[in-house]
């Protein structure tokens, strides 16, 4: 396909944000430092322009995991080196609010959801909605958020390797469930060199539908992970 046609394939699609915003006080992994953002010049003070220092964890709201966040080996790469093609692709979202705290999406949910959607293809994005996000507040209010969510399940872990999917992604802050033991989701897919992608959020607008899901990270050399801005293009309405 010339970049003619991609042009006009794309020109009348709807465009879906599915990151969150960076900003003060949001909800961060209890291990991870705060995002902070500072003003550096303003008119206010004087200035003839208006700019911001910005202080962030590698992993601060929507982010990417490399391969490398978990696995300490040659061929696991950094966020630098992380394949791009890997993060752009068709995606299916599989709904999964039933879930309760800290419970997990496990093989038998994910085959039940083929049966009524069609099976996962190699190759597709798989995006999670445990319609946690409704539950993303700015600190202090922030703890319903960042404790007791569900989680991708080791046995849906590996059959979503098992199926070839290109990369995860969750509206959860991990894509284990909350005190998982051992953390099988991370350690399934990034040694399978499969890509994760947490905190999205209006995947209730993807449900019963094929997308197309589009992000790339910052070029953080040798970095863990990076604040991403993911979006999902659809069939106009």
């Amino acid at each position: 396909m010339s970049i003619a046609q991609l042009a006009e394939a794309v020109k009348d699609a709807q465009i879906i944000e599915l990151g969150q915003y960076l900003e003060e006080k949001m909800p961060t992994h209890p291990s991870h430092s705060k995002f902070y953002k500072m003003v550096w010049h303003s008119f206010a003070n004087g200035d003839s322009f208006l700019d911001h220092q910005l202080v962030l964890n590698e992993h601060n709201g929507t982010h990417v995991d490399s391969f490398g966040h978990y696995m300490n080996k040659p061929g696991y790469e950094l966020i630098d080196k992380l394949p791009l093609r890997s993060l752009c692709g068709i995606c299916v979202t599989i709904d999964a609010s039933f879930l309760k705290e800290r419970e997990t999406l496990n093989e038998e949910h994910i085959t039940a959801w083929e049966q009524g959607h069609g099976q996962i293809q190699p190759g597709e994005i798989v995006l999670i909605d445990f319609n946690w996000m409704r539950y993303w507040d700015l600190r202090p209010n922030e703890r319903r958020f960042v404790s007791g969510f569900p989680g991708l399940g080791a046995s849906g872990a590996e059959y979503l390797v098992a199926r070839g999917v290109k990369m995860v992604g969750v509206d959860t802050l991990g894509v284990d469930a909350d005190q998982a033991d051992g953390d099988p989701a991370h350690n399934t897919l990034l040694s399978h060199r499969i890509p994760i992608v947490e905190n999205l959020r209006n995947l209730d607008k993807l449900h019963d539908r094929k997308a197309y899901f589009v992000m790339l990270p910052l070029l953080i050399r040798n970095g863990s992970a990076s604040p991403v801005r993911p979006v999902a293009l659809i069939d106009a309405e």
